[in-house]
C-alpha cells in the first residue's frame, strides 16, 4: 500500500487543524480524516467517523493494524507540516505556552484561514496581486 496523494484543507480554528483526504495506490480515496491538536499541543490524525443515533461516534473507515495507521499518520502529518509552512499559517503552540497564548494563536489561525479562503474565491479581476487591500 502506498499513499500517492494527500489533500489538506485548513480548518477555521479549534482543535481540528485540518481536514484531509488521502489517495491510496492512485485508485482509492478516503476523505474526512482530521489533523487534531491534543491537550498538550501534539498533533494526531483521526479516521473518518459518523455520529450514530444514540450520539456515539463510530468509525467509517480505519486501518486494520498499527503499521498501516503509523504509515497514514506519518504521511498526513508530514504533508500538513509542509502545507502550514508554505501557507504561512501558524503552527501548533509549544508545550509550555499558557492557555491565553494558545487562545490568541487559535484566533489568529481562524483569521488567516478565513482570509486565505476568501481571497482564493474572489474573481481574478478583483484580486490584488500586490497582496494589499483589494477593495
Amino acid at each position: 500500500m502506498e499513499i500517492t496523494e494527500v489533500r489538506i484543507s485548513p480548518s477555521k480554528g479549534g482543535k481540528v487543524r485540518a481536514f484531509v483526504g488521502i489517495v491510496i495506490d492512485d485508485c482509492f480515496i478516503v476523505n474526512d480524516l482530521r489533523v487534531m491538536e491534543g491537550r498538550e499541543g501534539q498533533l494526531f490524525v483521526t479516521m473518518p467517523a459518523r455520529k450514530t443515533r444514540n450520539g456515539q461516534m463510530r468509525d467509517v473507515a480505519n486501518p486494520l493494524n498499527s503499521e498501516t495507521r503509523r504509515i497514514i499518520e506519518e504521511k498526513v502529518l508530514a504533508e500538513y507540516t509542509e502545507a502550514t509552512a508554505n501557507l504561512g499559517l501558524p503552527s501548533v503552540p509549544e508545550r509550555g505556552e499558557s492557555s491565553r497564548r494558545r487562545e490568541k494563536q487559535s484566533i489568529l489561525d481562524r483569521v488567516v484561514s478565513r482570509l486565505f479562503v476568501e481571497e482564493f474565491w474572489l474573481p481574478e479581476n478583483e484580486r490584488n496581486p500586490t497582496g494589499g487591500d483589494h477593495r
